[in-house]
C-alpha cells in the first residue's frame, strides 16, 4: 500500500513540474475528471461543466438597436442621444426598421454578462414604463400608492384585483442592486479554497459592501446615484436646468433624490434611467469574508464600517443581517424602512482576524445606542 501511495505522489509531482505534459490516466467524463490507476478503482470528481451559450451577434445587435429606438420614440429627450456603453452595436442609432448598420464582433461567442445585465435593466424598465403610459391618469391618489397594495399579505401570490396596482397609472419608482457570483469549479463560492467572480449591477441608492478578510475594512461596490454625485451631475446637467436642495440639505432633481431608478416615468425625459452601474471583482480564495446588501434605511443611518463590524460579531449571516437592521432602526432618526442581506464568502470563519476585528467602531456604536435610548435626548 505504501508503494502504491508513493507512486501516486511521484506521478502528481511530475505533473506539477511539467504543466504542459499530458495528464496520464485522466479522461474527461461527463461532469468531472476520472483518474485511472493500475489495480485500483477509478476516482471520479463530479461537477457540472460550464455551459456554453450560443448566440447570434447580428440578432443581439438588432435587439439592442430596437430597444434604444423604442426608448427614443416613447420618451425622447435624454434618450435621443442615449448610447448604452456595454451594447455591442456600432454606429449611430437607427430606427427600429433599419438593419443596415453593422454590429461589432468583440465577443464572437455571444453577449458578455455586462451586456446582458444592461439590456435586462433597460428592457424591464421600458416594459414597465410603456405599460404604465397606456393606463389612465385621472386618479392622483391611486398613482402614488404602492403596486402591491392589493396583495393578500399571508399569500402574496394572490391579489384582490386581476391587475396588480389597479387600472390607474403608477408614477413611483424603485432602486435595485444585484450581485451575481460564479466559480470556475464545482465547489461552492463560500468554500475557503474557491476563487470566484462577482458582478454587481446597481441603480439608485441601495448599497453593496464587501468585507476584506485581511484588513477587516468595508469595501463599497456601489455609489449613490444622487444629483450631488459628480458623475451624475455631468450626465444630467444638460437636461435638467437646476438641482434643488430640500430642507434636509439633500439635492433633488425634478423632486427626486435618485437620478437612476426603475419607473419614475415623469422624469424619464430629463435622464432618470435604469442604466445600471456595473462592476466586476475577481475574488481570490478566502479573500473576502462576506457580502452585505442593504437599503438606504440602513446606509443612511450607519457608516459602512459599522455595518461590517456588526456582522463580524454575529454567529451566522442571518443573525448579522438582523443585528444590522435592529441597530439601524434603533439609532436612525428618519424612520425609513431598513432591509439587509448578508452572504457568506470564503473568509467567513476568519472575519474577526483582519485589522481591529469588530472593535474599530465598538465605542462609537455603544455611544450611539445610549444616545438613541436616552429619554432625555428625546425631549430636546
Amino acid at each position: 500500500m505504501q508503494s502504491s501511495l508513493k507512486r501516486d505522489i511521484v506521478e502528481t509531482v511530475e505533473r506539477v513540474d511539467n504543466p504542459g505534459a499530458e495528464r496520464k490516466g485522466e479522461t474527461e467524463s461527463g461532469g468531472g475528471w476520472t483518474h485511472g490507476s493500475k489495480g485500483r478503482e477509478s476516482l471520479q470528481l463530479h461537477g457540472d461543466l460550464p455551459i456554453i451559450q450560443q448566440a447570434n451577434r447580428q440578432k443581439i445587435g438588432e435587439l439592442e438597436k430596437e430597444l434604444v429606438a423604442s426608448w427614443r420614440n416613447l420618451v425622447g429627450g435624454y434618450y435621443r442621444r442615449f448610447r448604452p456603453p456595454h451594447f455591442s452595436y456600432s454606429g449611430k442609432h437607427q430606427s427600429s426598421g433599419d438593419r443596415s448598420s453593422q454590429t461589432t464582433t468583440t465577443n464572437p461567442h455571444g453577449a458578455t454578462i455586462e451586456e446582458l445585465l444592461e439590456y435586462s435593466f433597460l428592457k424591464a424598465d421600458f416594459d414597465f414604463v410603456s405599460a404604465q403610459a397606456a393606463k389612465q391618469d385621472d386618479d392622483l391618489v391611486q398613482a402614488e400608492k404602492p403596486l402591491n397594495e392589493s396583495d393578500i399579505l399571508h399569500n402574496p401570490s394572490r391579489s384582490r384585483h386581476p391587475v396588480i396596482g389597479g387600472p390607474h397609472r403608477f408614477k413611483g419608482g424603485s432602486t435595485a442592486s444585484i450581485a451575481m457570483i460564479s466559480t470556475p469549479s464545482p465547489t461552492p463560492f463560500w468554500h475557503p479554497s474557491t476563487p470566484s467572480s462577482l458582478v454587481v449591477s446597481h441603480v439608485g441608492d441601495t448599497r453593496i459592501l464587501l468585507c476584506s478578510t485581511s484588513t477587516g475594512l468595508a469595501i463599497p461596490l456601489t455609489t449613490d446615484h444622487h444629483p450631488s454625485s459628480p458623475i451624475e451631475g455631468n450626465r444630467l446637467r444638460r437636461y435638467a436646468a437646476t438641482f434643488v436642495t430640500d430642507s434636509f440639505g439633500e439635492e433633488r432633481m425634478s423632486g427626486l433624490a435618485n437620478t437612476r431608478s426603475f419607473g419614475d416615468m415623469q422624469s424619464k425625459r430629463i435622464g432618470v434611467s435604469a442604466e445600471p452601474e456595473l462592476r466586476r471583482v475577481e475574488m481570490g480564495p478566502a479573500e473576502y469574508s462576506f457580502l452585505a446588501l442593504m437599503t438606504d434605511g440602513v446606509s443612511g443611518a450607519m457608516s459602512d464600517q459599522e455595518v461590517v463590524d456588526i456582522v463580524k460579531e454575529a454567529r451566522t449571516p442571518d443573525e448579522g443581517a438582523r443585528d444590522v437592521v435592529g441597530f439601524a432602526t434603533e439609532v436612525g432618526a428618519d424612520g425609513d424602512n431598513a432591509t439587509c442581506l448578508v452572504i457568506r464568502l470564503g473568509g467567513w470563519e476568519r472575519r474577526l482576524e483582519g485589522g481591529l476585528g469588530s472593535m474599530g467602531t465598538k465605542e462609537e456604536r455603544l455611544w450611539r445606542r445610549e444616545e438613541a435610548t436616552d429619554p432625555r435626548q428625546r425631549r430636546r
